[in-house]
């Protein structure tokens, strides 16, 4: 969707069953990760799954920004 239409952020989150939309995501270091393939979605291909502690809040600058921790 952000690229047709640039007011959404361009990081899709998916979190206990929400939907977010990010335009920056850190990872603080010790995070594990895994992939998940999806090659019959015609929307997204693959995804990584990240567990951890989610948070969002909005810079000084208006970005969405989420950290995993």
């Amino acid at each position: 969707m952000s690229l047709t239409d640039s007011t959404v952020p361009m990081w899709t989150l998916k979190h206990r069953g929400e939907t977010h939309y990010v335009n920056h995501m850190d990872v603080l270091p010790g995070i594990g990760f895994s992939t998940k393939e999806t090659p019959d979605n015609p929307h997204t291909k693959g995804s990584l799954k990240i567990k951890g502690r989610l948070k969002i809040e909005e810079d000084s600058e208006g970005q969405i920004v989420a950290t995993v921790w």
